[in-house]
């Protein structure tokens, strides 16, 4: 059997990978998320915000005797304050970098020390944004927050690489400008906060915003054929 940890699974992009992985009658799904909205035999719900940092610290990862393939997608994100450095709620600062960036950061770690005598094949993907590597003026917490998890995806295949191990892939994929929530939260932002929200109210009504669920068969191949991407920082426009 295939396991598959995905956090953010009640809407976007998270739900349509999950769906796409329950196609398969070997994938087993465990999504983390605040809300339940997928009901399905090979679907289990861990209810916890990834905001609440002693819950994503106290958290445990099954063993299994039966695994082929264990995968952790570190989905979970949030825009944050779309404003300009200094006019920000410190409140959603904090936020920001927890569920962003110090939990996916601990779920990793927790997920190689679960795992590291398991002879399954082992996948971490973390999903990135091309605010990663471009800044973009009033996503300062967005931007740093998706870059330090960018960091810390090279940082672990380094360390990979350092110690020979084939037993383990990791990426972090850009999976380019998504219909979801997020995009309607950019949409609805004050002119005077954001000065590139033009831009998207554009792509929107240009119907240039790529599905959730295109994302999802791109990412379903990832995890089938992960010899073929050899790279770890990916972005799916390329």
């Amino acid at each position: 059997m295939n396991y598959f940890y995905i956090t953010g699974t009640s809407r976007g992009i998270g739900r349509a990978i999950a769906e796409k992985l329950l196609e398969n009658d070997s994938n087993i799904v465990i999504g983390i998320s605040r809300r339940q909205t997928i009901n399905h035999e090979r679907y289990r719900h861990v209810v916890f915000d990834l905001n609440m940092i002693e819950a994503v610290q106290a958290y445990d990862f099954d063993r299994y005797d039966d695994a082929d393939k264990i995968v952790l997608i570190n989905n979970s994100g949030v825009l944050g304050d779309v404003n300009h450095i200094g006019k920000m709620s410190s409140q959603n600062m904090v936020q920001s970098y927890n569920v962003n960036l110090i939990a996916p950061a601990i779920l990793i770690n927790s997920f190689m020390d679960a795992y590291a005598e398991s002879n399954a094949e082992k996948m971490i993907i973390n999903i990135s944004s091309g605010a990663a590597r471009h800044t973009v003026n009033s996503w300062s917490t967005y931007c740093s927050t998706k870059a330090g998890l960018e960091m810390f995806t090279q940082v672990l295949e380094g360390e990979i690489q350092e110690a020979k191990r084939n037993d383990v892939k990791v990426f972090s994929i850009a999976p380019g400008i998504i219909d979801t929530e997020m995009q309607s939260e950019i949409r609805a932002v004050p002119d005077e906060q954001f000065s590139s929200k033009d831009k998207f109210v554009q792509l929107k009504q240009n119907n240039e915003l790529t599905s959730p669920g295109a994302v999802a068969e791109k990412m379903a191949d990832v995890i089938a054929h992960p010899e073929n991407y050899p790279n770890t920082v990916m972005d799916f426009r390329d």
